[in-house]
């Protein structure tokens, strides 16, 4: 449709531009938002600090997301007391970003240690080593409640 000065109508562009901006950024898989009933009380958020020391006697964990051209991928490695446990890759959907990849991986190695099989006594701390200031800053922010988060 054009205008009488043969100008498209504002209105039309941007619409047009909202459309294609949603589809190839907005993944309702990972960015959905959390139903208020499901997020969690204040005291069972875990403790996420920054930190530049490996530790040992605990689960140290390794990820990283990314995205280049229209390709995305991640990759886990799970180290406890310096042996590989588990190492694996996967591709999310290619609608994600190389932000969401980086969570995805993230969350993708909690869930895996929560199957680890540990001693009686043994407390399950992670150490999570994360290369992605934006995602630290994303799970540290407890107002921040999406489906990944």
């Amino acid at each position: 449709m054009k205008h009488r000065a043969g100008v498209r109508p504002i209105r039309l562009t941007i619409e047009e531009k909202v459309r294609t901006y949603n589809a190839t950024h907005n993944n309702t898989e990972y960015d959905a938002p959390l139903e208020v009933r499901l997020w969690p009380h204040p005291t069972e958020v875990p403790l996420i600090r920054e930190t530049s020391e490996t530790l040992h006697n605990v689960i140290n964990i390794f990820t990283d997301g990314s995205k280049i051209g229209g390709k995305v991928g991640t990759a886990v490695v799970i180290i406890k007391d310096d042996t590989i446990i588990h190492q694996y890759k996967f591709l999310p959907h290619e609608r994600c970003s190389s932000n969401q990849a980086e969570h995805v991986a993230v969350l993708s190695a909690l869930e895996q240690i929560q199957s680890l099989t540990l001693e009686e006594d043994e407390e399950r701390i992670a150490l999570v080593n994360i290369d992605s200031k934006m995602t630290l800053d994303t799970l540290k922010n407890r107002n921040k409640h999406s489906t990944i988060i």
